[in-house]
This record gives C-alpha cells, structure tokens and sequence, in this order.
C-alpha cells in the first residue's frame, strides 16, 4: 500500500499512482499465468538448472517423455538423463555459455528410465542475473528415422545408379556440340577422348531401321517440345551388339525454341535377354502345363474304359472257359494291362525328358519277363503266319537286378513294331551274354525282323518323337511315333540306347546292350493260377457279416465292376450306389454305411469336395472313405488323405488289391 498524506494534489497523485500498480500487479498476474499455462501444457521439454547445471525446475511433458518422476529428477544434474556417448559434447556445448555465448542450439540423445534412446534438439539461454541455465528441448526422434531413411535411399539410388551404368549427356543444336559423361563413353565403346565427329561415331552404331526411327522422333520433340523415350540395338565391332534404353528431354529458351537436348542412356542388353529367357521360360511352362493337364484328361478317359476291361475279363478267366475262350480271354486281359502301361510310360514321357524319372529297381526273373511277351504277340503272330522265335544264351543268368516294368516296355515296343511291319517270314528276340564279371553281366537285346526294313536317311529320324519314317507308313501301319523315342530315353536311363541295322526291304534289327547286376536268387517256384485262386478265396472269409458299402461312381462300367467285385468278395454285403458326390452326401445322412468306395473325377461335386463334406458331421467322421482314381500323377494318395479319405487304389482296379483293402477297413 502507498501511504497517503499531504494536500489534494499529492493525494490525488498517490491515488493515481495506486491504480497503475494494480493495473501492472493485474498485467503481471496474468502474464504469469500464461506462462504457467505454456509451461505446465507444452509438448516440449521445459527444464532450468542452476549454475552448477542441476535441474531446479522441469515441465510435465519432461517427466512424462522420459519416464521418471519429478522427484527423480530435481536436484540431478542435466546430464543425467543424456546417453553415455553423448555426455561430454553435452557438457562442451553448456560451457559455451560461461564463455560469453548466451544462447546455444545442440542435438544430444537421452534415455528414458526403460532404457530406450530418443533424439532430442535442445536450445538453451543462460539468465546473467541469476546465471540459471533455461533449456527447450524438441523430441526429433521420429525425422531421424526419416531422415536415416532418406539417408539409406539415397545411398541405394546412388549405388544403383552405379551399378546400372547409366550414362548421360547433352546436345547443343546451334553449336551441334556434344557432351557425354564417362559411363556413356563405356556404354558405347568409343574412346573417351576430346572427339568432334562424336555425334556421327555415336549414329554410326545405329541399325538403319533403328537410326530412322530416331531422326523421326528428335524432328517431333523438336517440333513439338516433347519428349521421348527409344529402345534399341547398336551394332559394335566383330558382330557385337548390345540394347541400349534412352530417354531425350528438350530444353527450351526465352523465344520458345528448343536449344538443347539432354538425356541418358542405359545398357540393357542383359535385362533384355533376361526378359526374353523369362517370356520364353514362362511360354514353356505354360505349354507344358497345358501338355499335361491333357495327358492327365486323356489319360483319366482311356484308364476308365480299360477299367472295365480289365476288371471284367479277370472275373471272366474265372468263369468255366474251353481252352480257347481262356486263351483269347487271357490275352485281351494281357493286352489290356500292357495298354495300361504303356498309358502311364507316356504320362511319363515330360518326366523322362526332364530327367525326373526313376527306375524301380529290384530282382526280377527275366526269363519269366520275356516269355510273358512272346505270349503277348504269339496269336498275332500265328494270324499273320509269322514265326516268332524266342532265342536265349544259354549262360544268360535267369535272375537280375532291372527294372522289370521299364525293360518290358522296351522290348514289348521292338516285337510290337518287328510284328506290324513283317507281312511273311520271322521275328526273332534273341538275348546274348556279351561278357560276365564277378556279380555283373552285359546282355544284348535283339529284335530282328524279314519285314519293309527301313530307308538309310531314316534312321534317325524314327527316333524322334511323333515322327514316323513317312506318310505312307504312317497311313498304312498307323501309330502315334512314340513308341521308339520312349524306349530309346528308357534306355537313356540305364545308361544305353537304341541301335539299328537295317535295309530298305530287307529287314530290320534293333537292339541294345545294358548292364545288370545278377540277382542272388537260384530257384524260384512261381505258384500256378489254381493255387492263385485257392490263396484269394481264402484270404477274405467274413460271408456273415452284414455291411452296408457306398460305392460312389459316375461310369456305369466301371459302377458295375465294382459292385461285382464286392459281391463276389462279400456275398451278403448290401450295396448302395450313388453317381456323384452329391448322391454320396444324401445317401451317408439317410443311410447307415459301413463302407465308402469314391470315385475322384466326377460331375456336380468331385470325391474331394465329397470326403470334405462328409467330415464335416458326427456321425460321419469316422466312416472309412476309400479313394479309386484313374489318376496316376504324383501327389495323388496325398490329395486324397487331406481330403479326409483313408484309403486309396488305383485303377484298374485288382481284386486282390480291393480285398485287402476291406479286409483292413472292415475286420
């Protein structure tokens, strides 16, 4: 309070006197209240220390940012809180306050109490009237991570830039001067050295049709200041080239008229024949997965009907047959499994040229192998009045190590064609022992026949695929010329291959020579087809039980088959059909089946999307599904087990094979 005495005037002057210190007393306080508000609400940190650099006074946000409480932190010095690595250009940085310096700006990191590192930008301001040091602090963590960011990109495009030698240049059109930067001199293999026909060296690399092509486009960026961007070839010395992409941009003066052309210039040649190896790789497997999506299709049709054949002729070997009925019937069944071999020889023909085939190899009994042939061919042969001849070396050991299946095929191709084009005289399949060490043997395999024999200029030419010797055999003898590029990559396999002699119209021979282990086996009986019977019929005996079985299938045939193999397996058994998934859903639910035989392939829902659907109820989890497909690629069966089936036999379907499979499903 002012003291008040004196006259009116000096009254009146202290009165007027108490109203400014109030209105100053009123300004001050809300001054101070704004900046309590700014203090105690900023983002930024806010501290001040005394001279001795500890903190006296700090903001929330401080405390907050950092992760300690006030009382943590009052009292500690400032440096408390910055990294190790940081303290002393912390320390050098405050010291340029106490030598004349009163404001100062520094970056620093700090930890926070859980340990992580932050990049903080500080200005600092030393009050001389009471020498307390006033910090702001900004957390700029986050614009480092960009700016590193940044940082790293930069240094990316510089090293790609780098390492994708691109050039770059410049043209004055008035003074026709060019200049090139020194990867342009590399790109184009001139000399870099000061050169005034540079322009002309440079157009001299273009092909005519390329060099064209560019007048045309430079006269309309010219024309039309636009630019524009070239692919092309240049022709270097020795017959060299290389692709070259160029982008052109024009510079324009004050009149509007273009001046100069700049641009760069890169090397593509290897991005080029990398994208053509790539387009022609992808074309490839575009084929090839076209290739076998077909064979698969056709290979599913043709496995179908010879499912019935095969199937069906096997119960008819069964039934009371003359002599001759069961020699036909036998053959056609023969035939039939020799059809189905060939079918999966030819799905896998792509594996074969990719070198993903494999033998089975295992212990086989040749002799037995190469009688099964001539019975294969011996009423063909009669029919045409041909003698087929079976000649075996005498010290040819009965037992080797082969694949049996594969050296089969083989042969079956050679006396296949030896037969087809032999109208009279003879075909001979004579096997030799060429030499014979410790527990290896070389053989020879010969099939020579008096047939059309084969034209000098075409003998190689039958060994390649779809390719018979000409049209006139093609239509007179048919066939689909595979036969002997198949056999010829079989033997590639066992590290041998096709040879031939022959004359045109006198005959051929092809043979080949392969080297096999021996096999350990001396004498091995092989058990008749009665004995065959008696051990199938008593392999099941179950003529009591009382099951109910699905059998999902869409062909008639091949439905027809299956319920005839069951009924003969389990006479009692009650067969229930279905002719697609979706049959085969309705009757699990409304039925009890013990049992399911599925087809794959079929319309409406397929056995996959059927097994899945079935899994799904309770009272259908537990019901065996068993998968028959006439697929053969791999990954079949497990397609099949993921689907939820539990089973799977291929087809044709063998009755041996399906009895095992209930027998191991239904005990």
């Amino acid at each position: 309070m002012v003291e008040i005495k004196g006259n009116y005037d000096e009254l009146h002057t202290a009165i007027e006197s108490q109203k400014s210190i109030d209105i100053k007393d009123k300004k001050n306080s809300q001054l101070l209240d704004s900046f309590k508000y700014f203090f105690n609400e900023s983002l930024d940190l806010i501290c001040i220390s005394n001279s001795e650099s500890n903190l006296r006074i700090l903001n929330s946000a401080f405390s907050k940012l950092l992760g300690y409480s006030k009382k943590e932190l009052l009292n500690s010095p400032f440096t408390k809180i910055v990294h190790d690595d940081d303290v002393y250009n912390t320390n050098i940085e405050i010291l340029k306050l106490n030598s004349g310096i009163t404001t100062i700006h520094f970056e620093n990191r700090c930890v926070k109490k859980d340990g992580t590192i932050l990049y903080i930008h500080w200005w600092a301001k030393k009050d001389p009237k009471t020498n307390q040091i006033h910090y702001i602090g900004r957390n700029i963590t986050e614009f480092k991570k960009s700016q590193k960011k940044l940082k790293n990109s930069e240094n990316l495009l510089n090293d790609a830039q780098k390492i994708a030698k691109i050039g770059s240049w410049e043209y004055n059109l008035e003074t026709q001067k060019l200049n090139w930067s020194n990867e342009l001199y590399a790109i184009f293999e001139i000399e870099n050295k000061p050169n005034p026909n540079l322009y002309q060296e440079y157009l001299s690399l273009f092909a005519p049709e390329d060099f064209e092509v560019l007048q045309a486009k430079i006269n309309h960026l010219i024309n039309t200041k636009t630019s524009f961007e070239i692919e092309h070839k240049i022709i270097l010395p020795n017959n060299r080239f290389k692709w070259v992409y160029e982008t052109k941009i024009p510079v324009v003066n004050d009149d509007g008229k273009v001046i100069i052309i700049k641009g760069i210039a890169q090397d593509i040649t290897e991005k080029k024949l990398i994208s053509d190896t790539v387009k022609a790789k992808e074309q490839a497997e575009i084929a090839n997965k076209a290739k076998t999506e077909f064979i698969a299709n056709m290979s599913h049709e043709i496995r179908t009907p010879l499912n019935g054949i095969i199937g069906f002729t096997e119960l008819l070997i069964k039934t009371k047959l003359d002599k001759t009925q069961q020699e036909y019937t036998n053959t056609i069944n023969k035939s039939a499994i020799i059809l189905m071999d060939i079918i999966n020889d030819i799905l896998d023909f792509s594996k074969i040229e990719s070198g993903k085939l494999e033998l089975n190899i295992e212990e086989i009994d040749l002799f037995e192998l190469l009688h099964q042939v001539i019975d294969l061919f011996k009423y063909q042969a009669i029919q045409k009045n041909i003698d087929l001849i079976l000649k075996i070396d005498k010290h040819i050991p009965q037992y080797i190590i082969a694949d049996g299946g594969r050296l089969k095929q083989i042969i079956v191709n050679l006396v296949s064609n030896a037969i087809k084009f032999t109208d009279s005289g003879s075909v001979n399949l004579i096997i030799s022992q060429l030499q014979s060490e410790n527990n290896l043997v070389k053989l020879q395999f010969s099939v020579k026949d008096t047939g059309i024999g084969i034209k000098e200029n075409n003998h190689h030419k039958i060994f390649n695929s779809f390719v018979q010797e000409d049209n006139s055999v093609s239509r007179k003898y048919g066939g689909t010329g595979l036969g002997l590029p198949i056999s010829n990559q079989l033997l590639g396999l066992m590290h041998s291959n096709l040879q031939l002699v022959s004359k045109n119209g006198d005959g051929s021979t092809f043979f080949f020579v392969v080297d096999f282990k021996k096999g350990t086996t001396k004498h091995k009986s092989i058990p008749t087809f009665a004995n065959l019977e008696n051990e199938e019929d008593s392999l099941f005996n179950i003529d009591h039980y009382e099951v109910t079985v699905l059998i999902v299938e869409d062909n008639k045939i091949n439905m027809l088959l299956a319920k005839t193999l069951v009924q003969k397996i389990i006479p009692s058994c009650n067969i229930v059909e279905a002719f697609d998934g979706g049959q085969a859903i309705k009757r699990v639910l409304n039925e009890k089946i013990d049992l399911i035989l599925m087809d794959i392939h079929m319309p409406i829902k397929n056995g996959y999307e059927a097994a899945m659907e079935i899994r799904k109820f309770n009272t259908t989890k537990r019901i065996p599904i068993i998968a028959l497909t006439a697929g053969v690629f791999n990954g079949e069966k497990e397609k099949c087990l993921a689907a939820g089936m539990n089973d799977f036999l291929s087809k044709p379907i063998v009755k041996k094979d399906l009895e095992n499979i209930l027998l191991k499903w239904l005990k």
